[in-house]
């Protein structure tokens, strides 16, 4: 007798049967002891720039919280160099088990317009977990300008183009690619000057080496309050909380500023689903603690709390905004 014809047993049925809900429901109950689990050895979170940043202390609170929930280990280990490429690699290759995961910022997405060749895909090799706080940048000028209006500040540069210069803290940052969308915008001619930093940049503004300079609230906002700075316009969608009289650029007349920065946690693609959840969702716990709110907010940034699905959501309208200043700007990468 032929095998597609020959009779099928209830016995054989069963065992058939037996077998393949076993096959079903083993990766499940694998799974399940996994998720139990973990973590099961101390969590690594990778801040690809160096100790001190808005993103190492961001990261810093958030591993303190987490460490409380998890009463497990979470390590917060700077791998800097290359504008967080260094970093960012070696979170793409690390085994996908939840224990190693990435404090992204903007750079991940601003990144994909700046150079022809990255060794990650920030769309393929990373699964956004969660968005923990956003930023804005101010254009600012030194306390002793005669500049005290955006629009002084037009006229000012526009009479003397080519003459005056604009720092940043870092080639291809948000600091620069705003400053050079509004050089180009304008045609004002100003002349960058890249520094090392937030820290660097703030010195220079602060002893007039540079004329102005787009900087974000963390490090800005004392020496605003001090008297040392002067702020003329913010970017984002709607005013600062911090400065509510500072104009946002879309009021003044001048789109493409309105992509904020944020501060987000990532995992290496291919950490299984309901583990992405689970992490997702008690990152986005910690981040509601008050203490740590309140925290975020003394550092000038707005929590977040955007939940992953949201946040990849966003990303996709982001990279392409982003995409658009930096060619609006003109802006390379050597």
């Amino acid at each position: 007798m032929d095998f597609q014809t020959r009779p099928f047993s209830r016995r054989t049925f069963l065992t058939a049967s037996a077998a393949t809900l076993a096959a079903g429901l083993a990766p499940t109950h694998a799974w399940a002891n996994t998720e139990a689990a973990y973590p099961s050895r101390p969590v690594t979170l990778v801040v690809p720039f160096g100790a001190g940043g808005g993103t190492d202390i961001v990261a810093r609170l958030l591993a303190t919280e987490l460490s409380k929930q998890w009463k497990a280990g979470v390590v917060v280990e700077n791998k800097a160099g290359a504008g967080g490429q260094i970093g960012a690699t070696a979170v793409a290759r690390a085994v996908p088990d939840g224990h190693t995961l990435l404090m992204g910022i903007t750079t991940l997405i601003q990144e994909r317009s700046l150079y022809k060749s990255l060794p990650y895909d920030a769309f393929k090799d990373f699964s956004p977990l969660a968005q923990l706080a956003t930023s804005v940048n101010f254009l600012v000028v030194p306390a002793s300008s005669p500049i005290k209006s955006f629009k002084e500040f037009v006229a000012f540069a526009q009479s003397r183009q080519g003459k005056l210069n604009y720092g940043s803290n870092g080639n291809a940052g948000s600091s620069h690619l705003h400053s050079a969308l509004l050089n180009t915008s304008l045609k004002l001619d100003m002349v960058h000057v890249p520094y090392s930093g937030s820290g660097p940049l703030l010195t220079a503004m602060l002893g007039q080496q540079v004329d102005c300079a787009f900087i974000d609230i963390a490090p800005l906002r004392p020496h605003v309050l001090a008297g040392k700075l002067r702020v003329l316009a913010v970017t984002g969608p709607k005013r600062s909380a911090f400065f509510p009289d500072t104009p946002t650029f879309e009021e003044l007349g001048l789109p493409g500023f309105e992509p904020v920065g944020w501060f987000s946690i990532f995992a290496p693609s291919g950490v299984p689903e309901p583990l992405r959840a689970t992490i997702s969702s008690t990152v986005i716990q910690a981040m509601r603690a008050p203490e740590i709110v309140k925290r975020v907010e003394e550092l000038g940034l707005t929590p977040s709390q955007l939940t992953r699905q949201a946040f990849a959501e966003s990303m996709q309208v982001d990279v392409e905004k982003w995409k658009k200043m930096i060619q609006a700007g003109n802006v390379s990468v050597n």
